[in-house]
């Protein structure tokens, strides 16, 4: 055997020992499946809804004016102040108007005094002239100054009542429970009647939230009115949702006291407007909304009706196609494709009835899963997402303003 013969042939031995000391690669780890938290989803009644910007109204605002010319003397009150009805706020000169109307109960003094000579002159002459013993002309004259004197009376008694009634106007007090904007005139200033702006109170217990319906929505509505599906608000009250700029929820709750009677030809929109109770504070400023604040409006569409919804968050979206992971009996994923509805609160209302009561949809752990793998479910945590805490409370309707 040559040398390169016998070269090859350690080789080849050396290379097989090896091979048959070589340790075998470790058996691959299964890894465990991955583990995803689920929820049943939930069944509640729930009502169609539109939401709308709107803005608060003063329930009651009066622009406070004095009803006599004069000079301002007195001012009873803090600029920005909560009043009560009948404090007094401004005061203004009155001696004019006492002078005049010590003038006219000395005028009506006189007139009466005159009245009752001229009754006593009637008198008289009438008992002579039923007796035939004066004549038709005296007893004319005599008839006439007395109903001159009655009058007479009659005008200075009115002259002294409007005296009367200048003299309580010089003294301005608060037509209702409110809260005063800053004073437009300081003291010494001459006021002239019924011009002169001096101050502004609003009524703050209540407030008017006041929004704009599209056209789209009002046909909607009054055609469910048209079927009987739906009661008209000028029948039976309709309460809204009302939430803050700041609210994720909706919090308080109006009732529409009023609907415009055309729809604004600019927007395309009908005005509408509901009544809030504002909710009181425990310190100052007392009220929680102020006139002028930005509110969304939600306002219910149709009957309350049951509707399957389940958390925002197992929705997911596929190139604009939503759908939901369900787990089968074997803890195994499938995608259902959803037609999801409206919110409420952090659920979503599920239209197409892909999703059943006693399904368990993935809430969490979505990205790592993928359908046909088995998965390791946990219960979510429960979350109270009932739409009730968006439907709000019935409030009382609000007091009619004084006339």
């Amino acid at each position: 055997m040559s040398t390169r013969h016998l070269f090859a042939a350690v080789f080849f031995a050396c290379a097989v020992g090896l091979i048959g000391c070589a340790r075998r690669p470790p058996e691959p780890v299964k890894t465990p499946p991955p583990v995803v938290y689920v929820s049943a989803p939930t069944v509640e009644k729930v009502n169609d809804y539109e939401d709308f910007a709107g803005r608060t109204e003063p329930y009651r605002v009066v622009e406070l004016k004095s009803r006599v010319t004069g000079h301002l003397k007195k001012i009873h009150f803090r600029d920005g102040q909560d009043i009560e009805e009948g404090e007094p706020l401004f005061d203004i000169d009155g001696r004019v108007y006492r002078a005049q109307l010590e003038q006219s109960k000395a005028q009506l003094v006189k007139a009466e005094a005159h009245l009752k000579t001229a009754t006593d002159n009637y008198t008289r002459v009438k008992d002579l002239y039923d007796r035939g013993v004066a004549g038709r002309e005296d007893y004319d004259i005599k008839a006439g100054e007395k109903a001159e004197a009655e009058a007479e009376v009659s005008s200075v008694r009115a002259a002294a009542n409007l005296a009367a009634t200048n003299l309580r106007y010089c003294h301005i007090r608060a037509p209702f429970n409110g809260r005063l904007s800053k004073r437009f005139v300081d003291e010494e200033n001459l006021v002239r009647a019924d011009d002169t702006a001096l101050t502004t109170i609003v009524q703050l217990d209540y407030l008017y939230a006041t929004f704009d319906v599209d056209e789209r929505t009002v046909t909607r509505v009054r055609k469910l009115i048209d079927r009987g599906e739906v009661t008209s608000s000028r029948v039976q009250p309709l309460q809204v949702q009302i939430a803050l700029a700041d609210d994720d929820g909706f919090t308080l709750s109006g009732q529409v006291v009023f609907t415009d009677n055309q729809i604004d030809a600019g927007t395309g929109t009908l005005r509408i407007r509901a009544t809030i109770l504002n909710p009181r504070l425990s310190r100052a400023p007392w009220y929680m909304l102020s006139p002028g604040q930005f509110v969304r409006v939600r306002l219910p569409i149709g009957q309350p009706r049951d509707a399957v919804l389940v958390p925002e968050k197992a929705i997911g979206s596929d190139q604009g196609q939503k759908f939901v992971y369900v787990l089968n009996a074997k803890n195994e994923v499938e995608r259902r494709n959803v037609v999801v509805g409206q919110q409420y609160g952090r659920s979503r209302v599920i239209e197409n009835g892909a999703v059943k009561p006693s399904d368990k949809v993935v809430v969490e752990g979505m990205l790592r899963v993928r359908p046909g793998i088995e998965v390791n479910p946990k219960p979510a945590p429960v979350e109270k997402v009932a739409p009730e805490a968006t439907r709000g409370r019935p409030i009382a309707p609000a007091p009619r303003a004084k006339t």
